[in-house]
């Protein structure tokens, strides 16, 4: 099992550190998946002062500088944000912008989601936890240890969100051919969720066309 899980996890990490910089400027900034989420961070009510933030498998920093944006607009404050990736290259190119932009609450690591325990000692007892676009990479039958692992670093009531690929004719096309990703119906991911015992699950939606590609849940410890 763990001989199957490095191969994987290798093959992940190549075909991101070949494609990091595609993946920044085609996805993030072409299609649009920075402003959707920028519009659903500031529908959904997730962000508040002296919160501790882990963003799990940050790529190039999406997901935490979008919400870095928002906070500094809404004038919080103490809040302290983690991010995690497999591929190097993609947290080269994020620690490059944190450097440039001078932001001294973000703090990254090189991890797998599978094996967290080169995470630094006090990465845990987090308020929010943020997966996207991390579940599709990992073999179907790893995602519940994946999930257990993050629900670990979960304060009580703490909360996750997942950005998770919806299967479509689409994603069928795009996901397995360009990047190699499973695919999910929401019927049965969320009965995933519930075998890993999260308290309460919602959906939560997505404003424009991404919502026919991208599913949304929050889950409660």
């Amino acid at each position: 099992m763990k001989d199957n899980q490095m191969e994987n996890s290798g093959k992940v990490e190549k075909l991101y550190t070949k494609r990091a910089l595609t993946y920044e400027s085609l996805y993030v900034n072409r299609l649009g998946w920075g402003k959707e989420l920028y519009t659903f961070f500031r529908n959904y009510n997730y962000l508040k002062s002296q919160l501790k933030v882990l963003d799990a498998g940050c790529g190039t920093g999406v997901i935490t500088r979008t919400l870095n944006k928002i906070v500094n607009e809404l004038g919080y404050d103490e809040l302290v944000f983690n991010a995690f990736d497999l591929t190097q290259g993609m947290l080269d190119i994020f620690q490059k912008q944190i450097t440039e932009e001078g932001l001294n609450n973000i703090e990254l690591a090189r991890a797998d989601v599978l094996n967290l325990d080169s995470l630094p000692n006090n990465w845990n007892e987090y308020d929010l936890i943020i997966s996207s676009a991390l579940l599709e990479y990992i073999p179907k039958e790893q995602i519940s240890n994946a999930l257990v692992n993050l629900k670990q670093l979960l304060k009580e009531e703490g909360k996750m969100l997942i950005f998770i690929t919806r299967r479509n004719f689409v994603t069928n096309l795009t996901g397995k051919l360009w990047w190699k990703t499973n695919l999910f119906e929401e019927d049965k991911f969320q009965k995933i969720l519930r075998d890993v015992g999260f308290r309460k699950i919602e959906q939560r939606n997505l404003q424009s066309r991404w919502s026919k590609y991208i599913m949304v849940f929050e889950v409660t410890k």
